[in-house]
């Protein structure tokens, strides 16, 4: 369209098309990996942080259950800001979320 290459195009239309769809995915996707890590982890491992928690729950050390849930929520939330950030970085084109164009 109005003489664009095949690059120009790419670069300029399709892939910042997608990259909204792309980073709406992640930000699912890097916190369902996460948690399936841990599960993992409470399920069959002998070391980390779901370890830590299935052994506390096993003695009845609440304060340490919780302590570990704290980490991986607190973890979770530095896995999200991350994404989120170079989501940013990414998408400067994309207007900030309220703002609006003036009629």
């Amino acid at each position: 369209m109005l003489g664009a290459s095949r690059r120009q195009l790419l670069r300029s239309i399709y892939l910042p098309s997608a990259m909204s769809w792309v980073f709406a995915s992640l930000h699912n996707a890097v916190g369902l990996a996460f948690v399936g890590a841990v599960v993992g982890e409470y399920l069959g491992s002998s070391q980390g942080v779901g370890y830590l928690i299935l052994q506390a729950e096993g003695t009845f050390d609440i304060n340490t259950v919780f302590a570990g849930i704290i980490v991986l929520t607190a973890f979770a939330l530095v896995l999200d800001a991350a994404v989120g950030a170079i989501e940013q970085r990414l998408m400067t084109w994309q207007p900030k979320a309220g703002e609006t164009e003036k009629i």
